[in-house]
C-alpha cells in the first residue's frame, strides 16, 4: 500500500488578541524543528479572527514519530506558554486541530 501525504492543521480564535513576538518566536522554532524531523512544508498565518498553522508530511508515520518525540514536547510547551502569556485560553480558543490525508495537491 502506498503511503499518503498528510497535513496537520491547528486553527485558534484570536478574540481580538494580537500575535506577540514570543508567540512568533515559539512557532517559528517549532516549525523549524518540525522540518528537521521530516516536515516537508509549513505555514504560520493569521487573519482578522484566527491564528492558522499548517504542516505537511510525507506520511502519517513520520508525523506521529515527531509528535511523540522529546523535541515536540518541548516546543509544544513553549508554544502553549507563549500563547497563554498573550492572553489566549488554551484549549478553549482552539477551533480546529486535525490531521488529514491529502487527496490532491499541486
Amino acid at each position: 500500500m502506498e503511503k499518503s501525504s498528510v497535513i496537520r492543521m491547528w486553527i485558534t480564535n484570536k478574540n481580538n488578541r494580537k500575535i506577540t513576538a514570543g508567540m512568533s518566536e515559539s512557532m517559528v522554532a517549532f516549525l523549524s524543528i518540525a522540518i528537521e524531523n521530516g516536515c516537508t512544508g509549513s505555514t504560520f498565518a493569521e487573519d482578522d479572527g484566527r491564528v492558522i498553522v499548517y504542516t505537511r508530511w510525507s506520511d502519517e508515520m513520520t508525523l506521529e514519530k515527531f509528535r511523540s518525540s522529546e523535541d515536540y514536547k518541548i516546543q509544544e510547551a513553549n508554544i502553549m506558554q507563549s500563547f497563554t502569556a498573550a492572553g489566549f485560553e488554551i484549549p478553549d480558543d482552539i477551533l480546529f486541530n486535525s490531521t488529514a490525508t491529502i487527496l490532491f495537491s499541486n
